[in-house]
């Protein structure tokens, strides 16, 4: 009889793990829904492949200044200068509200 109790005990004290699982399983499926959405929007139509080798060249910004209309009193980029070659990697560090976004 001991035994029969004591096992009980033990599945009731499981009983709000079993919930935290299936709270996990319901989390799992929203990332894979997320994951495998297809969007409605074929960005390639045609099905060509890009070549990253075929195109070359550079992006510069010399001087930039940026406002955005809704906010004419904050200057978001103020004499922005940069230079992004091709085939590189540049990572855009500082601070929220620095005009990261707005460069890319």
């Amino acid at each position: 009889m001991f035994c029969v109790v004591f096992g009980a005990m033990q599945l009731g004290g499981a009983a709000p793990m079993i919930a935290a699982v299936s709270q996990g399983k319901v989390a799992a499926k929203l990332a894979y829904d997320t994951i495998d959405h297809k969007p409605k929007v074929d960005i390639n139509p045609n099905g060509v492949k890009f070549d990253p080798k075929k195109y070359t060249g550079q992006i510069k910004f010399d001087n930039v200044n940026f406002k955005y209309p809704s906010r004419p009193d904050l200057n978001v980029l103020k004499d922005f200068t940069a230079v992004f070659e091709s085939g590189k990697t540049t990572a855009l560090v500082g601070p929220s509200g620095s005009g990261k976004s707005t460069i890319i």
